[in-house]
């Protein structure tokens, strides 16, 4: 029988792991070889037993059915101190927060030594490492594996991923019991661990300990060191890494063909930031768009909407302003070049040679806004100023 690396091509990986987590004899390991440098198994054939069970848990090569949502909600939470600490409403923390109190256990995304992975969490005050956004593909490692087993201790377990993380978690389990709770995240897509790595590089020489990707409601790349100083902050209009994540240049290949992206769900309930939401609730830290995707859901969202402010919505007022409830991003026309200086010099020239119209005007941005006076002057010229915006209007 074959085994994943001969069935499912490096550029449609998703990186979920789920073959790595499945394998009896742990002969997969993920490689950051991949497009872009994207992980991707790698087999030892000497232990492989070519038992199949890594093509039978692979999400590129079985279909979920998904389900479209009962319901959609704009939501934030009335703390406070959560939500400053979150990049939207803070919904994720509080769903968190009640597993937790009820004795559950929780997996998400954390930036750990400035890796981006998925880390189990089992107290209140370990859920401030998953709070925030991470615009990095993170790394599950053998997160499916504890999750299998906190399920089989009997644990109410949240998993908290992009859709393709949940689905590759649904492949391994086989099935989902009911103590496991799944939260999907909106989607635009995922840069790799590598070329994170680069963008932080073009940024400073300084040792980074901490990396922010948010400043409200604004996307802005922050470096910290370990005392909390500011090492860089970049608006993201004037990164080179941030501003190809927010115009879609620089995923990793999968993305640009994701099967996830649409309006059927993946999850019990899907979160995202409710960007063109114009309701009555206050907007200043950022509001989550809510979708209840089954019934599962309902019954966890009955519990989290008695601490949050929230007010019913409807899908078609999310779906103009995220492209992720239709379609995948558009794969911009020069990622050819892109992947071929990614793979002969690496990200961080990749990132600067791939798109050289972009990088002038990245580079423009960046030393007039060290001027505020120059910046306040040719951000006012006709035609030419509003490129030259740090953040547009």
């Amino acid at each position: 029988m074959k085994t994943v690396t001969e069935c499912v091509r490096p550029e449609l990986c998703y990186s979920c792991t789920a073959c790595v987590n499945s394998c009896p004899t742990n002969c997969i390991e993920m490689t950051p070889t991949g497009p872009v440098g994207s992980l991707i198994p790698s087999v030892d054939a000497g232990r492989c037993l070519r038992c199949g069970r890594c093509l039978q848990v692979c999400p590129a090569l079985h279909d979920l059915s998904g389900n479209e949502p009962i319901s959609v909600y704009a939501a934030g939470s009335t703390n406070e101190q959560l939500r400053n600490h979150s990049s939207s409403g803070g919904i994720a923390t509080e769903i968190a927060r009640n597993v937790i109190n009820a004795g559950g256990v929780v997996y998400g995304s954390a930036i750990v030594n400035l890796e981006v992975k998925h880390i189990r969490v089992t107290s209140l005050q370990g859920l401030a490492k998953l709070q925030g956004s991470k615009y990095v593909h993170s790394r599950i490692y053998d997160s499916y594996r504890q999750v299998r087993d906190d399920l089989a201790g009997g644990m109410l377990t949240l998993f908290i991923g992009v859709p393709c993380q949940v689905s590759g978690l649904v492949g391994y389990l086989s099935k989902i019991p009911e103590n496991l709770i799944l939260v999907d995240l909106l989607c635009h897509g995922a840069p790799s661990q590598d070329c994170f790595e680069g963008g932080i590089k073009l940024e400073t020489a300084e040792d980074v300990s901490s990396i922010a990707f948010r400043e409200g409601n604004r996307y802005c790349f922050r470096g910290f060191t370990t005392d909390g100083a500011c090492v860089f902050e970049m608006p993201y209009r004037a990164s080179y890494w941030l501003n190809g994540f927010v115009e879609g240049s620089i995923f990793r290949e999968c993305c640009y063909s994701c099967k996830y992206a649409g309006i059927r769900r993946y999850g019990d309930i899907t979160l995202g930031d409710f960007w063109g939401y114009k309701g009555a609730l206050n907007v200043d830290d950022g509001i989550n768009f809510v979708s209840v995707n089954t019934e599962k859901g309902a019954s966890v969202w009955a519990e989290v909407s008695k601490c949050v402010s929230w007010e019913p919505r409807t899908l078609d007022e999310a779906v103009p302003y995220n492209h992720s409830l239709t379609a995948p991003a558009s794969r911009p026309e020069n990622y050819e070049r892109f992947k071929h200086i990614y793979a002969k010099s690496g990200g961080a020239k990749a990132l600067l040679g791939a798109y050289p119209s972009k990088t002038v005007f990245v580079l423009f941005r960046r030393l007039v806004r060290k001027h505020r006076s120059l910046y306040s002057f040719v951000t006012k010229l006709p035609l030419l100023g509003k490129r030259l915006m740090e953040y547009p209007e």
